[in-house]
């Protein structure tokens, strides 16, 4: 349904608010295109024109060096250690694990607490797993820190059997990518925003297929599965987005061969301007090339995966923000 009718435009106030509204909204659109347009631009010049000033609109000299470095090992300008492929598939391998295992827990608990249980242990249950969003994540920081040293003992040291000099049977999870894929299999906010989705189906559709001897996880698949797709598009692109760009958990429980992109940026700018912009003469000539214009190529790289997520579920996002449920 059209803001104004076509009797409306017709009044010539009406068509001069129309253009109002229109030029006024281009103007957002062109105010948040501009990062993505300087960061691009930034990406293609040289270091030195970089730091020119006034700043140039337009690269006079239009170079790719940035992103040929980043695709090489750069441990000679104390940047990384191995190419920036390797820490986008690190990227990929934890947030598709983590993707493949967080979406489907969710919602089979977020549908056992919406259809499944009677309305006491309903209760009971919903805050016990909705319960962790009210603790802040800084605080399981530590203990997680020391369940994943030698799990399943969150304890600083490692108890021994009775009597004996003997420890419990542990693993050590750090420094590998379960790590991060562990804690993330389940999240409380990603249950809430199930529930709330599954309480507006109507029981009749339910109890139905019940009634046929459909069992409960075909009930799931068959049923609640394809009429939850805005729902499953909203949290899969959140989720994807959030968990690609995590820093602080992988920066904490990884080594450098196994982190994210985020956190090699965060060394990457560390680097850069503590390193190349107080000592330009730092690597050679191929370092030179080094500067804020490769922090702009590797964020334009990080950015295109989730631009491509956003484009796959741009309609049904559309769709899922709405939540408008049944009538």
């Amino acid at each position: 349904m059209p803001l104004i009718n076509e009797v409306g435009k017709k009044y010539w106030k009406v068509r001069m608010l129309l253009v109002v509204i229109t030029v006024f909204l281009w103007i957002g659109v062109g105010l948040h295109l501009f990062p993505v347009y300087w960061a691009f631009m930034t990406s293609i010049k040289t270091r030195y024109e970089t730091y020119s000033f006034p700043p140039t609109w337009w690269p006079h000299k239009i170079t790719f060096a940035s992103y040929t470095i980043l695709f090489k090992a750069s441990s000679l300008y104390k940047i990384m250690n191995y190419p920036l492929l390797t820490y986008l598939k690190n990227t990929l391998i934890i947030v598709g694990a983590i993707m493949a295992i967080q979406i489907p827990v969710c919602a089979l608990v977020a549908y056992a607490l919406s259809k499944l249980h009677t309305p006491k242990w309903n209760r009971i249950l919903f805050l016990y797993l909705v319960g962790p969003m009210l603790v802040p994540g800084v605080i399981s920081l530590i203990p997680l820190f020391l369940l994943l040293l030698h799990f399943p003992f969150p304890t600083k040291h490692i108890p021994t059997l009775p009597f004996t000099n003997i420890f419990f049977p542990h693993i050590k999870i750090i420094n590998t990518y379960w790590a991060v894929i562990l804690p993330g299999c389940y999240s409380a906010f990603n249950v809430l925003l199930f529930k709330g989705f599954f309480d507006r189906i109507p029981d009749e559709l339910i109890n139905a297929a019940r009634l046929d001897g459909a069992s409960e996880l075909g009930i799931f698949l068959r049923i609640i599965l394809p009429i939850s797709k805005p729902i499953f598009a909203v949290i899969t692109y959140f989720t994807f987005s959030g968990t690609f760009n995590t820093f602080m958990w992988p920066f904490i429980v990884l080594k450098e061969k196994t982190w994210p992109l985020a956190v090699i940026m965060y060394k990457m700018q560390h680097t850069i301007f503590q390193y190349y912009t107080e000592n330009p003469e730092i690597g050679g000539s191929m370092a030179r090339e080094v500067g804020p214009n490769t922090l702009m190529a590797v964020s334009i790289i990080q950015s295109i995966p989730v631009f491509i997520m956003f484009i796959i579920f741009r309609e049904q996002l559309m769709k899922g923000i709405k939540l408008r449920g049944f009538k």
